[in-house]
């Protein structure tokens, strides 16, 4: 009921707010993201810290007393089958359900995060997804726990920060309150179950109740109060219908977010899909709150019919029209792979992606998005690290280049095969790669994405994604490219004949 969430919405989070107001008063907030970027693995030992941070991360890290191992484990599975539409609903439905809120919107407004580094903001948001609910996430080898404990951290700095400007309407009570908590575990959990359903895939009860399990738990050790942490789907589903009620509306901020964010996902997918997202969105959120976002009607909703008949994203034999299903898993994985790996100044964003869940959505390895594969022999490629900033003479000037052999290649990245002992570094590693075709040589930025070791070999695969190649760049590999198929076509023509 509204009148029994006016205390929440008043409340933040005190066990962190102490952290966070005692780090500010002695200084000491400015080694706070070294201590958070040591701490990766759920076995990570704390670093040499001020002993009020060592207290929280040794006194956060239980689990709560109603979290079930067997249920979280289920619940690991179930995205590992489904994580594709829940990515999408992530990014048409549970994020753009925070923008209709006026207070979080504002709220976000503040840090011009969503604004300046829309990319960089979603990669953290889809990171801290595949933290939580990868397989094995709550494990010592797992990462739920440590980035639980970061992003609770965060949440109390901006509400430390957000509460003390003067635009902040103090009838508006804490910044990211318990109710907000509440709702955005419920956005976590039973919402994408709901744009699951949307979507035409319908979860059996064990397995919505797994999910929403995993949540809970999450919700917990977030900081949200024992009283509203959701006991079952349908408690959390109330919960979040009642946040809708009591804090929807229109707000300035809230189409600014959500105009930044679908300009962002369209930029990820080839022209031919530009602006699906956004009938995702209306479908997903329905007319209100897609009309209180400012997106409207278009008529490209027409064409979302024959995509919501499909049961699986990534069982694409399941579906009569695999092209058909081809598109649709183009689309999410272009918005995915899209936040993934990217620069912002000199600073890598780091996306981590359990090699069980590549797997399991057929992104191994995870630079492919619309590549051809062909006979690349005729392509040489030479790496070295860092970027071409040095000159001629210059001390600083990167190592060497060192020749490696290319195995795939499309307009926005490349894969390698590389020997053990040629040192050109590990997954956010920045790259030159000098990429030459007879008298023909590009140069083109790019980053690690993704290692692995060839199967039967010593060799090792390294995937690379392409830093934002200029129009000249990408026209000579699409050129490159149509070459190979041509090649290719005359070689498989000729193979049949002789056949």
């Amino acid at each position: 009921h509204p009148s029994a969430m006016s205390s929440w919405q008043a409340l933040g989070d005190p066990v962190a707010d102490a952290v966070i107001q005692e780090l500010l008063s002695r200084g000491q907030i400015d080694g706070l993201h070294s201590v958070l970027d040591a701490v990766q693995l759920n076995s990570d030992p704390i670093p040499e810290c001020p002993p009020i941070l060592k207290s929280y991360f040794e006194t956060t890290e239980v689990l709560p007393d109603f979290a079930n191992p067997d249920t979280l484990r289920y619940s690991q599975d179930i995205f590992s089958r489904y994580g594709l539409p829940m990515t999408l609903s992530l990014f048409c439905l549970v994020l753009p359900e925070g923008y209709a809120a006026p207070r979080p919107a504002l709220a976000l407004s503040f840090t011009r995060t969503m604004y300046d580094h829309t990319r960089r903001r979603l990669a953290e948001t889809a990171q801290f997804l595949l933290d939580v609910v990868s397989p094995g996430a709550f494990e010592p080898e797992g990462r739920a726990i440590r980035s639980i404990q970061k992003v609770r951290l965060m949440h109390a700095a901006a509400r430390f920060f957000v509460k003390r400007r003067p635009e902040w309407p103090a009838s508006y009570g804490d910044p990211i309150s318990q109710e907000d908590i509440a709702a955005v575990a419920g956005g976590f959990g039973s919402e994408t179950i709901r744009g699951l359903e949307k979507l035409g895939i319908q979860l059996k009860e064990e397995e919505k109740e797994a999910y929403v399990h995993c949540w809970a738990v999450m919700s917990s050790m977030i900081g949200l109060q024992r009283e509203l942490v959701a006991r079952d789907f349908d408690d959390m589903d109330r919960c979040v219908q009642a946040y809708k009620r009591r804090q929807w509306g229109p707000s300035k901020e809230g189409k600014e977010l959500t105009a930044s964010l679908m300009q962002m996902v369209n930029r990820q997918l080839p022209p031919l899909l530009r602006g699906l997202p956004e009938t995702y969105l209306y479908y997903l959120m329905g007319q209100e709150g897609a009309e209180i976002l400012g997106v409207k009607r278009s008529r490209r909703s027409s064409l979302l019919r024959p995509f919501l008949g499909l049961n699986s994203f990534i069982n694409m034999s399941q579906h009569r029209s695999r092209r058909l299903a081809r598109i649709i898993r183009s689309l999410t994985l272009g918005i995915l792979q899209g936040v993934m790996v990217r620069e912002i100044g000199d600073k890598p964003v780091k996306f981590y992606m359990q090699p069980a869940i590549r797997e399991a959505w057929q992104m191994a390895p995870i630079y492919r998005r619309f590549s051809r594969k062909g006979n690349l022999s005729a392509i040489s490629v030479s790496v070295r690290k860092g970027k071409d900033d040095s000159k001629p003479g210059d001390r600083n000037r990167t190592e060497s280049s060192q020749e490696v052999k290319l195995i795939d290649l499309s307009r926005t990245g490349a894969g390698l095969l590389v020997n053990p002992d040629c040192s050109i570094g590990t997954n956010g590693t920045s790259l030159l790669l000098e990429i030459t075709r007879e008298n023909v040589s590009i140069k083109v930025h790019a980053m690690i994405c993704n290692e692995r070791k060839e199967s039967q070999s010593e060799m090792y695969q390294i995937g690379v994604e392409f830093d934002c190649p200029d129009p000249r760049t990408a026209r000579i590999i699409q050129h490159w490219l149509d070459l190979e198929e041509s090649q290719d076509l005359v070689q498989g023509t000729k193979a049949v004949a002789n056949e």
